[in-house]
């Protein structure tokens, strides 16, 4: 049996708020999964930079700024599966989560440019999960742009269970009065966290239907090579 890493990325730049406990929600179910071994890995209290376009990364392979997107990075590609969690901030993804990915394909694309090669596919299987203030208070653009993002990178994202009504994603809320600023609120979100259930329990289903697949045809030979070389920051050099 393959063993395979479902990594849960927190956008939040509030520790262990709403969406912390979504995505942790969905990691549990997930880890039921045989072969599944499942991370969290929350973006509040790093410094990700956002890009400004300079392109120095296309001649040198190596960003400008020295802040912590390459462990980011690095756990992304360490991953098979990723479930995505972002809180609504005016109507979509806050700054440091909007700069990670930003950043992540400018970093990348110059190495396999100068292999004259496409970057690789990926074919991580990704759910995404998003917390508003109220019901509908821009869950839907948010979960978008995380969805767009991961097909951009070559991935393939799944939706949870339609009757929880996580038929793109997760759209859960936070907006219990008198506190909603509360960080636990979004538990009492019945649809949310089944939603979060179903979705994290897919994604790992698929993950390891994607790492078996790939096993095999690339055991007989059959796997074209865009979907096995997965070269990390470690050798992206000038050639």
């Amino acid at each position: 049996m393959e063993k395979f890493k479902i990594l849960g990325l927190v956008g939040s730049p509030r520790r262990e708020a709403n969406t912390y406990l979504l995505v942790k929600t969905a990691l549990e179910e997930a880890a039921t999964v045989p072969g599944a071994e499942v991370e969290i890995y929350e973006m509040a209290g790093k410094k990700i930079n956002h890009c400004i376009g300079c392109h120095k990364c296309a001649k040198t392979l190596r960003c400008v700024f020295k802040d912590d997107l390459m462990e980011y990075m690095e756990k992304y590609l360490a991953a098979d599966g990723i479930i995505w969690g972002s809180p609504v901030y005016h109507m979509g993804l806050p700054s440091l989560m909007k700069a990670a990915i930003d950043r992540l394909p400018n970093m990348m694309e110059p190495f396999y440019l100068r292999k004259g090669t496409d970057k690789p596919r990926y074919s991580k299987v990704c759910g995404v999960i998003t917390v508003g203030a109220h019901r509908n208070g821009g869950q839907e653009l948010t979960l978008s742009q995380m969805i767009n993002s991961c097909l951009l990178m070559n991935n393939i994202v799944i939706s949870g269970m339609t009757l929880a009504g996580a038929y793109i994603g997760v759209a859960g809320h936070s907006g219990q009065m008198p506190d909603f600023l509360a960080k636990d609120n979004v538990l009492q979100d019945d649809w949310a966290i089944l939603g979060a259930k179903t979705t994290g329990k897919r994604v790992a289903e698929m993950t390891k239907i994607v790492a078996e697949g790939k096993a095999v045809l690339k055991s007989n030979g059959e796997l074209p090579q865009e979907y096995i070389y997965r070269e990390g920051p470690e050798k992206w050099t000038p050639e």
